[in-house]
């Protein structure tokens, strides 16, 4: 029978502090009553007599506050002091002694902890206190107008005490739902490891800051909390142009899109090292119960990883359109217009049978359906839009994935189509969807196993799934014991233990078993007791059962993804940097041993240059195997990016590892000496650095001198091995490089850098029109330090950025001054190619082009040819980006690297500098001539202007005038000078 509810409040039990006053009014209450005089009495009840009773009470009420559970003393304590009332009332002189009023104490009592029933029993024992003693006794001790009294009071026990009840039992409800909701917040902050979970007042101040957000953010919790506001933590700048784009202001974004109920989108975090990571943030409202907003829950979780592989697969799309014409399933058209074909390219063209359409419009061999997207898809990109769509060949029915993008011409814009077939590639996608299709269906149809236990753990019911993943015959599992069942019968008996204690948990364990076909079975079980109404739950075990074998193989299978590179199989960066730190760690600990190298191969950007990049990750497969069989067991190998290697020898001493690092060198030269074309070319150079002479290090300092090791070997010819001495300073130019790191730290930190000017003459007027900036170094001794000799080390210690900076910031105040001598004067800057893209050059530069200190157009950018090919889809962006400042950008050294026709396609540059190798002897070698007229009519035709280098006499200045070149720079138009010095020099 279901128990009434309604009638157990669902208070605390009560306790000696609640209890308290209670017994303090019920002893005033009795001293009022015995203390004397009383009317005469034959009453043989004493005051001795009620104090024995009442004691008996409060032991009663002991018995009660002690247990932890209801008992008979929980009513009895209350519902005995009506005997105490009645006795103290007959010693008192019956109704003449008063004492009625004591009766609000059990029946107060009873309403705050007992049950219905128990003010049932306190309403009788109010009609037997007041109404037996009238009826029996009567006038004058009790007269019998005690019945209204009995009246009043019955009436508060059967009325007014269930109300109470009710209001204690919803009082009580909701204090225990607080409780739970506030554990359950806290327990999810404070759990969260793998999300940051932040939460805020509706001001944005923080107001609570999770363990994941400590670990994200590198923040600990009482640093932010009640300090900081949450937009802090935020790239003001991303917040900025969110606010723009939504009309609002940058402080309420947040707020805004919590209110939206909008998606998560990614967003930049500034770590509390002020490094930047990306997140996939989600912003939720607090509301009260009525719905009121107190604040804000910002749930992040970290999507660095995410945005970087989109970024990487970005430019790898751009380097892949690069190489087009390499591609052997790829067809390339050019159209003009009117859909006319000029030019057709790829080894796909000859499948196709469109080699001989030059000059025949388009539809000469695509039918109608193709030609109604060749109309929708080349108007755009004449205009200027590239789109992507999938079409069947008119002539094989092969599936093509086509491209179609701008293309800028000298006779105006026309139509690249890249189209590629992919019918094998859509074949494969099919088949994989078809596959993954049916395992979908396979796992999310498969029934689980689930089992019905009685109290002591013994089976009563399993289903056909259960029997099928237990290595059991069929039908032997009703009847035998969990316990029994089993791999583990001690974990599995104390878990029947734990649920024993604990009814309303859920327990769960796993169990290993070895199928009969030698296979591992994991098995993932979880044992609940049945419900059998909201209260209790009945003595049967439910254990539901699930084969997670497949899980857990694809959970090794995704670690051993995450820790390794794609191509080679070795173990990648990020896990031998783990794997290197846990090392040295170790080596402070026990003793330092063991030995680090890092491999570079020689010339390889030339194979990729050359033959294409997979000809270059072939090789790189091959030399990975070269390695692998060269190294031990316990020695980590790992491929650090591109073409560097890394290898950490857990226990070799320094001639050991230096043996080693000279028979890979060896094995690597036998190896790629069988191999044809420029990769006969490549050897390997290796950088040792054995801990036992360096074991202070960090990982990440340990891996930078291991690097400068490798250039020293580099330095010394290539095909080698560097290895260190016994301190750091005994490889000569390893300590040259740590002391010029430290040089130029000192140079930025002091301000010992200076710039020099060389004119740059305009070539048809003869005149100074303008000046590159030449970076120089100032010694102690005074002498000047050219940068040719620390530019690389700075490259190499990730000072480039600052030293960019240091010249933009002191170039610009020049400029400014040589605008005022000479107006339309122009400063060429140079930018390393390692700082394009850096953010606060970027802001640099927008604030000096709209700061209205000088025109825009005469500050110019120099990107270096072999800069700009490192990172093309950088570059590309960083010359949108400052061309939309009205500052201006040169190609410098053009033509001395590879892809130089790429770069005029892809990269919107306003001047060419003619790299000085084919200027330098122009006068006297006709091909170096040749080439410079071809660069110049070419530059002339895509709108560009050129810069002659390397000028150093007037008979090449001569053929520069002869050949068009727009301007000229080097010793016979001026060699650099101090900036203070070159106006007096060059403008007077």
């Amino acid at each position: 029978m279901t128990r009434d509810t309604r009638a157990t409040p669902v208070g605390d039990r009560p306790t000696l502090r609640t209890a308290a006053p209670f017994v303090a009014v019920g002893t005033l209450g009795l001293l009022g009553l015995l203390v004397p005089p009383h009317p005469e009495s034959t009453t043989p009840v004493q005051p001795w007599h009620v104090v024995a009773l009442f004691a008996v009470t409060l032991a009663i009420l002991a018995r009660s506050l002690t247990s932890p559970v209801r008992t008979w003393a929980d009513p009895g304590a209350p519902l005995f002091f009506f005997v105490v009332i009645a006795a103290a009332r007959e010693v008192s002189g019956g109704a003449m002694g008063g004492g009625g009023g004591l009766v609000a104490l059990p029946v107060l009592w009873l309403a705050l902890f007992g049950r219905r029933k128990d003010l049932w029993l306190s309403a009788l024992a109010t009609l037997v206190l007041f109404l037996v003693p009238a009826l029996l006794i009567g006038d004058p001790r009790y007269p019998t107008s005690g019945w209204r009294m009995a009246l009043i009071w019955t009436g508060v026990s059967l009325f007014i005490g269930p109300a109470i009840q009710d209001v204690v039992r919803r009082l009580a409800v909701e204090r225990r739902e607080h409780q739970r909701a506030a554990a359950e917040a806290r327990g999810l902050l404070g759990g969260a490891r793998l999300s940051s979970m932040i939460a805020t007042d509706r001001a944005g101040l923080i107001t609570s800051f999770g363990v994941g957000a400590e670990h994200l953010l590198g923040y600990r919790a009482v640093e932010v909390v009640g300090r900081v506001n949450v937009s802090s933590l935020h790239d003001p700048q991303e917040l900025a142009a969110t606010a723009t784009a939504r009309d609002s202001d940058p402080g309420h974004v947040l707020a805004e899109l919590a209110a939206e109920d909008a998606p998560s989108q990614v967003w930049t975090y500034l770590r509390a090292d002020g490094t930047r990571i990306f997140v996939r943030l989600a912003v939720t409202e607090l509301r009260h119960d009525d719905g009121t907003v107190v604040g804000y829950l910002h749930v992040a979780i970290d999507a660095t990883a995410a945005v970087s592989d989109q970024r990487r697969l970005a430019a790898a799309e751009a380097r892949w359109r690069t190489v087009m014409d390499q591609l052997p399933d790829a067809t390339v058209v050019v159209v003009d217009p009117s859909m006319t074909i000029e030019l057709v390219a790829g080894a796909g063209a000859m499948r196709q049978g469109i080699e001989g359409k030059v000059g025949q419009p388009l539809d000469a061999f695509s039918g109608p359906v193709n030609m109604a997207i060749w109309n929708r898809l080349v108007p755009l990109a004449i205009d200027g839009t590239t789109s992507e769509e999938d079409l069947a060949a008119t002539r094989t029915g092969d599936e093509h994935h086509v491209v179609v993008t701008p293309l800028d011409t000298a006779d105006g814009p026309r139509a690249l189509i890249v189209a590629r077939d992919v019918s094998a590639e859509r074949r494969r996608e099919r088949e994989v969807a078809r596959a993954r299709d049916r395992a979908e269906h396979l796992f999310l149809d498969a029934p689980h196993g689930i089992a019905v236990l009685d109290a002591d753990g013994v089976v009563l019911e399993v289903n056909g799934a259960l029997e099928r993943m237990l290595p059991l015959p069929a039908g032997a599992l009703v009847g035998r014991n969990l316990v029994d069942l089993s791999p583990d019968p001690e974990s599995s008996r104390r878990l029947l233990a734990e649920l024993d204690e604990s009814p309303a948990r859920l327990a769960t364990t796993s169990w290993t078993w070895e199928s009969n076909d030698d296979h591992v079975v994991h098995l993932s079980l979880s044992l609940a007791r049945l419900r059998a109404d909201e209260d209790t739950s009945s003595d049967d075990i439910i254990v539901n059962v699930v084969d997670v074998s497949d899980r857990q193989r694809y959970e090794l299978q995704l670690t051993h993804m995450a820790d390794h590179d794609a191509l080679t199989g070795l173990v990648n960066r990020r896990r031998f940097d783990r794997d290197l730190e846990r090392h040295l760690v170790e080596c402070r600990r026990t003793g330092a041993r063991g030995a680090l190298l890092l491999l570079d191969l020689d010339h390889f950007k030339e194979v990729n240059d050359t033959l294409g990049h997979r000809a270059g990750d072939e090789l790189i497969s091959s030399v990975a195997a070269v390695l692998r069989r060269e190294l031990g067991d316990a020695d980590i190998v790992a491929r650090l990016g591109g073409d560097e290697f890394g290898v950490l020898l857990p226990s070799a001493g320094p001639e050991e590892a230096s043996a080693l690092a000279n028979r890979l060198v060896e094995r690597i030269r036998d190896h790629t000496a069988t191999l044809d074309g420029t990769r006969r070319r490549v050897t390997a150079s290796v950088g040792v650095l054995p801990i036992t002479y360096a074991d202070s290090l960090s990982g990440d300092d340990a891996l930078a001198t291991v690097d400068m090791l490798m250039y020293d070997a580099k330095d010394a010819g290539r095909d080698r091995a560097a290895v260190l001495g016994v301190a750091l300073n005994e490889v000569p130019r390893l300590g040259a490089r740590l002391r010029w790191r430290e040089r130029l730290e000192h140079a930025l930190e002091h301000d010992d850098f200076e710039l020099h000017l060389q004119p740059i003459q305009h070539v048809a007027s003869g005149r100074i029109t303008g000046a590159e900036a030449l970076l120089r170094m100032r010694d102690p001794d005074g002498a000047l330090v050219m940068p040719g000799r620390f530019l690389y080390i700075a490259e190499r210690a990730g000072l480039i950025a600052a030293l960019d900076r240091w010249v933009l910031a002191h170039a610009l105040p020049i400029l400014t001054d040589l605008q005022r001598v000479r107006p339309g004067f122009v400063l060429e800057v140079n930018v390393s190619g390692l700082t394009i893209g850096d953010p606060e050059l970027e802001r640099m530069i927008v604030s000096a082009a709209t700061s209205g200190a000088f025109p825009p157009q005469s500050l110019v950018l120099e990107i270096t040819e072999t800069a700009a090919v490192s990172d093309l889809e950088n570059a590309r962006g960083f010359a949108r980006r400052v061309a939309s400042t009205g500052c201006r950008l040169a190609l410098d050294d053009f033509g001395a690297g590879f892809g130089s026709l790429s770069y005029l396609k892809h990269l919107d540059f306003d001047l060419l500098k003619i790299d000085g190798e084919f200027v330098a002897d122009s006068h006297r070698n006709g091909v170096d001539r040749t080439i410079l007229r071809s660069v110049v009519a070419m530059a002339k035709a895509l709108g560009k202007e050129t810069v002659a280098e390397f000028v150093a006499e007037g008979a090449v200045l001569d053929v520069a005038r002869a050949e068009g070149v727009d301007f000229a720079q080097g010793y016979v138009i001026g060699r650099p000078v101090h900036h203070d010095d070159f106006a007096a020099t060059y403008l007077d």
